[in-house]
């Protein structure tokens, strides 16, 4: 047996991350929206069980601004999710802290599931937490097992599958979501139902599948690491001793795990996290959290019947997984640092243009304002699903070694989480105070102007990429004093050809 050299990875490696996917990224992407077009049904089930609970009949803005804690607590408890990766990767490994995840999402979903049946908001709302903390922890185990798996070559392309399943989630929620399917008021419980037939497939299938080969030869299981490689990829029983000796050799680099406060301790380790962390931060002040949110709730004020804004809000949702499906073609041509740098930069210009129709729209009310305002939303999905959406989860695995890996994703993870936790619970009242343009430019301008500057000084190209080859990558990024130096040279030259050309006028 030959390991696989085509254009794309081996089907088996394919198809295991797509279960691992659909287990975790697939049902981050479908909580993001499930919300946001059966809002209305939802309100309905918050404000008819808080009158049966307590008595008391809420306002309009008080029962929204109740939901948008309660939406929000999905990211509260991604947070202590998060805090977890790097414990529950090293005692349980990869493989077992995935199974952990799943079982508590399919626990989660249940629960929503008899908060319908029982009429219990605050029922619901400890299952949004809990399901929040399963998606935390699964996201950062799921790009850890799905980087140490895959060959080198298409590491990109098989981490990609993570973004990829979370965009056809948003899809799919988005979808079924709409109130002239299963988001009205009596049938939104079959949103959760079939997350839970999801996730009983992946808890029966997960089981057979090897734990990753960093994790065991990093434990010292090294028969076990051989057998991993062999079954990821693909190859001849030479191949794989070729795969265990760089593993190895990076595990004697790397001997001891880091804990999370470890980190602070190693300069390498350090600078990958902080980086990596900083393309968590760009994606969730991208302005992505408020349009998945929020989307059909801005397609409204542009003028749109409920209808038409849900099926507007599905068009936005495709086009983002045509956009993933095309960068998981080009990640490992073009390499992470052209994408996330191009995309970030255009994420920023689109922003400005989202602004600016908002406010213009508000104020005139053009019909021709309203429907430029959905196509810079479109461009902004694009341009998002291209780079920061899918690189987000597993940059950091690349930025850091194998055994800062877990801790590094957990940063990542956690700065994602808190930023769209805040972003989340705060957009509605500050919408409500300042209004939807100023709100937008305010949250997601600056933070992009930041990243974007922050990203071209300090983040290394990782494709096909060991840790010691990215750390050799730092080397030869522009620094802001060399920028400053060429650009001091530049003006320099300039004013001493303007001496030489005044020079010869005068002589003239």
């Amino acid at each position: 047996m030959t390991a696989n050299t085509g254009a794309f990875p081996g089907a088996k490696m394919l198809l295991v991350a797509l279960l691992v996917s659909m287990g975790g990224s697939f049902h981050f992407g479908y909580q993001l929206v499930i919300t946001n077009p059966s809002q209305d049904a939802f309100l309905s089930f918050l404000n008819q069980s808080y009158i049966a609970h307590y008595g008391t009949i809420l306002t309009k803005g008080g029962l929204e601004s109740i939901w948008s804690i309660i939406v929000a607590l999905l990211f509260v408890g991604a947070i202590f999710g998060s805090l977890i990766i790097n414990v529950v990767a090293e005692k349980a490994g990869r493989k077992r802290g995935l199974l952990i995840s799943y079982a508590f999402a399919l626990l989660s979903v249940v629960l929503a599931v008899i908060s319908h049946f029982v009429n219990s908001f605050e029922l619901y709302t400890v299952s949004r937490v809990t399901l929040g903390f399963s998606l935390g922890l699964n996201l950062g185990l799921s790009a850890l097992y799905l980087t140490e798996c895959s060959p080198k070559q298409y590491r990109g392309f098989i981490s990609m599958m993570t973004g990829m399943m979370l965009q056809f989630g948003t899809v799919v929620g988005s979808i079924v979501a709409m109130p002239s399917l299963l988001g009205a008021q009596n049938l939104w419980w079959i949103v959760y139902a079939i997350e839970a037939v999801v996730l009983i497939g992946v808890l029966a299938l997960m089981p057979f599948m090897h734990d990753s080969p960093g994790y065991l030869a990093l434990t010292g299981r090294i028969e076990e690491a051989r057998d991993s490689i062999l079954f990821f990829h693909n190859c001849s029983e030479d191949e794989a001793e070729l795969v265990l000796l760089e593993i190895k050799a990076s595990v004697e680099e790397n001997s001891k795990s880091m804990g999370m406060f470890g980190i602070f301790k190693d300069k390498h380790a350090l600078r990958g996290t902080i980086v990596g962390s900083m393309v968590a931060f760009a994606m969730a002040f991208s302005g992505v959290a408020v349009i998945n949110a929020f989307a059909v709730e801005i397609l409204l004020s542009t003028g749109l019947t409920v209808m038409g804004a849900s099926i507007a809000n599905v068009g936005l949702t495709l086009a983002g997984l045509v956009s993933i499906v095309v960068s998981a073609f080009v990640v490992d041509r073009y390499g992470r640092r052209p994408l996330l740098l191009i995309s970030n930069v255009a994420i920023l210009i689109l922003n400005l243009a989202i602004f600016a129709f908002m406010f213009s729209f508000e104020k005139y009310a053009l019909p021709w304002l309203g429907y430029c305002l959905i196509g810079a939303v479109a461009l902004f999905i694009l341009f998002f699903s291209i780079g920061p959406g899918p690189l987000s989860f597993f940059i950091t695995a690349e930025l850091v070694g194998l055994n800062a890996r877990s801790a590094g994703q957990s940063w990542a993870s956690l700065v994602q989480m808190i930023s769209r936790s805040i972003l989340i619970a705060i957009y509605l009242p500050m919408k409500n105070s300042i209004g939807n343009p100023f709100s937008y430019l305010i949250l997601f301008v600056a933070p992009m102007i930041f990243s974007v500057v922050f990203l071209y000084f300090m983040l290394p190209e990782t494709k096909n990429k060991d840790h010691r080859q990215v750390l050799d990558e730092i080397e030869n990024l522009p620094s802001m004093r060399s920028c400053c130096q060429q650009r001091m040279s530049q003006r320099s030259r300039q004013n001493s050809e303007c001496l030489q050309l005044n020079q010869i006028v005068s002589t003239v």
